[in-house]
């Protein structure tokens, strides 16, 4: 028989002794009454060698549940000969002294007694059962008003009392925190009396004692009420108590809130029950209207976002916490302007709210605004259902896996369990790092790290052999405009030859789909890294042409934030060190994606894709890069300049994304477009055998002849 099974039993055992307790009690009277008192202690003492009515049977747990047994046998033992409140008091100072017994014996140690016999623990006890107590006795002085006594027993009250305990210490509610309490530990209170009030009602059924059933639903409910009552206490006390107690506010920031909503909720919580909450929350500003004058977690809603400025000089705030989780980037930049207009208040936002619940620890959140914030754009909607046929089950090939969209492509296809998930890349330490980050947060996938280079065809053959990819992505490329102008030999070696590999082995060893990552700059093309990348669209569209059974199909779009060696992250860097941002034209514009958001579209196009198409992702508006330097140096709270340098070789005032936006064929999902570009009729693989001489002869000048007749679209800017 299981521990559990034996736990039932047991329970069961001590109510029938109740039971028979209240039946010997009225048949004998009291002198048998003592040795059923005796028969009681013997079995609570048979419960405390096995475990405080779970079967724990460690030391400290026996010792403990002993202790408080033998404790609560004497309780019963002393409830016939003394009134019910010097029995309360008598099992009170009872318990008081064996804990301070046990605790100078265990001195400096440990144990399950200190967790159950400790004062607060004793408190919880006392207070949960004088709320049973007055609950019966308010009960009858609700029912029978100035002459409850004469109906009053008190057997009612020990039977009663001791049934609650027994539910009590089995529910662990002694271990419960007040200062925490919640919907759920109300409810466990609830189920707890109620339970209690049925065991009772049973005692009551078998005409043991006479008890009237509208005295116990009411003193259920009004225990119910008391003990609720006093953890609300105890939370208002933390809640209330910690802030004033713990903070100083002298080094806290005055800090406004906007927004009024759960987070801003959330935050002014924090602010009241986390000592190391480090801003002392003057006010909130919420665009409802009917929150104005309100007040939450007793901080008043001063007004609306027209009151913004007004409030920040008025309150002299020193910093100001966006509390808008999906607040549009448009709206966020007003905001921002507006704030800064003010002078030199420093402004944060909060994460997500499922981040917030997932880490309640919120001022560890909180952050500063920035660039990306600004320059987000509508959330993308992508279709679940067509990203996991593509994926689920599967073999995965990423080249280029442990790059900025690599990586992240390699994180996106986790979540749609692969049956292999194979990243390629050369740079041993990165693909080592993003091997560690994917194998903790996804225990479960088989991830394997291949270092190679895409130029090795022989080693990706050798790769393709031995696990039979079902779909490609290939992202290993070379990116950087200026270095590729001056190595040009390497674009063309990686670039070009990298797709051309990848390709071939896609072919022949029957992959399904392969997906390349282009870009924008291999949209009439200025320089060589733009021009080698249209090279590889024209390779995929060639192949797609003359392969077994493989889809080949590219997709491309802008800069990415946050990539390895774009612009924001220079910027950023400039600005740690305090010097001027340098910037090549003041006119230039880029366009900018997230990385996560690059990469969902990336997959889903994958998934749509019959085969020769080059998608194009929507980009949304060109940014201009003078105006975001401007922006980052305000969020910086900065002085520093910013420097036009001249434009750097082959590098555009603009990009484009498509040849004619009329051409391009809408797809299922809003933010993908489908356009079918060719470049004449030129026979690409005439120029594979003359690019790979040059290539290998580093001869630049042949280069970029040959690649201005591959490349027809390509013209090489004569002012740089």
């Amino acid at each position: 028989m299981n521990n559990r099974k034996l736990e039932h039993i047991g329970v069961i055992y001590i109510i029938l002794l109740f039971i028979v307790y209240e039946g010997m009690f009225k048949i004998t009277g009291f002198s048998i009454n003592i040795y059923v008192h005796g028969l009681f202690i013997i079995l609570i003492f048979f419960y405390s060698i096995t475990g405080n009515l779970k079967f724990d049977s460690s030391p400290s747990k026996c010792n403990t549940t002993f202790i408080n047994s033998f404790i609560f046998g004497i309780f019963f033992v002393f409830y016939k000969s003394l009134s019910i409140f010097t029995t309360f008091i008598v099992f009170s100072l009872f318990q008081l002294l064996a804990y301070r017994f046990i605790i100078k014996i265990k001195e400096n140690r440990k144990s399950g007694i200190e967790k159950c016999l400790n004062v607060r623990s004793f408190i919880k006890f006392l207070i949960d059962s004088l709320g049973i107590i007055l609950g019966i006795i308010s009960a009858f002085i609700f029912k029978y008003g100035i002459f409850w006594r004469e109906f009053f027993k008190e057997e009612y009250v020990y039977i009663y009392l001791g049934v609650f305990l027994i539910g009590y210490f089995n529910m662990r509610m002694n271990e419960k925190s007040w200062s925490y309490t919640n919907i759920i530990d109300l409810f466990n209170l609830i189920i707890l009396n109620i339970i209690s009030g049925l065991i009772f009602l049973i005692i009551i059924l078998t005409k043991l004692i006479t008890y009237p059933l509208t005295i116990l639903l009411l003193s259920i409910v009004l225990a119910i009420c008391f003990q609720f009552f006093c953890r609300y206490i105890f939370k208002m006390r933390k809640f209330y108590g910690s802030k004033n107690k713990c903070h100083n506010l002298e080094i806290e920031k005055r800090t406004l809130i906007y927004g009024a909503g759960e987070a801003g909720a959330i935050l002014a919580k924090e602010s009241m029950t986390n000592p190391m909450f480090p801003y002392h929350i003057v006010g909130f500003l919420d665009d409802d209207p009917k929150k104005k004058n309100t007040y939450i977690y007793n901080i008043k809603v001063l007004g609306n976002k027209e009151n913004l400025e007004e409030v920040i000089k008025k309150e002299k705030v020193s910093e100001v916490l966006l509390a808008l989780p999906s607040l549009h980037s448009s709206e966020m930049r007003n905001i921002v302007d507006r704030i800064k207009s003010v002078g030199n208040v420093e402004i944060k936002t909060v994460p997500t709210i499922a981040e917030i619940l997932e880490n309640r620890e919120l001022a560890s959140q909180l952050r500063k605004v920035r660039i990306e914030d600004l320059l987000g754009r509508d959330e993308i909607v992508i279709n679940d259902e067509n990203i996991r046929n593509l994926i689920e089950g599967k073999v995965i090939f990423v080249t280029g896996g442990a790059g900025s969209i690599g990586s992240e492509l390699s994180r996106q296809i986790a979540r749609y369990s692969p049956k292999q998930l194979v990243n390629i890349d050369i740079n041993e330490n990165s693909i080592y790092f993003l091997e560690l980050e994917m194998k903790r947060k996804y225990p479960n996938l088989e991830l394997i790290s291949e270092i190679c280079n895409v130029r090795e065809k022989k080693k990706l053959e050798i790769l393709f052999e031995k696990y039979r990819p079902n779909i490609v992505f290939h992202a290993a490329a070379h990116k950087h405009v200026p270095l590729m102008e001056h190595n040009p030999e390497e674009a063309i070696k990686n670039n070009i030859f990298g797709t051309k590999n990848v390709a071939e082995c896609a072919d022949k060893y029957e992959v399904e789909r392969m997906v390349l990552i282009s870009t924008d700059k291999a949209v009439n093309p200025t320089n060589l890294m733009g021009a080698s990348k249209r090279a590889c669209e024209l390779v995929i569209q060639h192949m797609n042409k003359v392969a077994k059974s493989t889809k080949y199909m590219a997709v491309r779009f802008g800069n990415v934030l946050g990539s390895n060696g774009s612009v924001i992250p220079i910027f950023r860097k400039l600005l740690e060190e305090g010097k001027n941002l340098t910037l090549t034209h003041k006119d230039i514009t880029r366009y900018f994606m997230t990385i996560p958001e690059a990469a969902q579209l990336v997959i889903e196009a994958g998934s749509l894709g019959n085969g020769g198409e080059i998608f194009i992702l929507d980009m949304g508006k060109p940014v201009k890069i003078y105006d975001l330097a401007q922006t980052m140096i305000k969020l910086s709270n900065s002085n520093v300049g910013i420097d036009i340098v001249g434009l750097r070789p082959g590098e555009k005032l603009f990009e484009e994304l498509l040849y004619d936006i009329n051409s391009a064929i809408k797809t299922e999902n809003k933010k993908i477009f489908i356009t079918k570009i060719e470049d004449g009729e030129v026979d690409i693989t005439q120029f594979f055998e003359r690019l790979w001489e040059a290539g290998q002869h580093a001869n630049i000048d042949e280069i970029k002849d040959i690649m201005k007749k591959l490349v027809v679209s390509y013209k090489e800017v004569s002012y740089l």
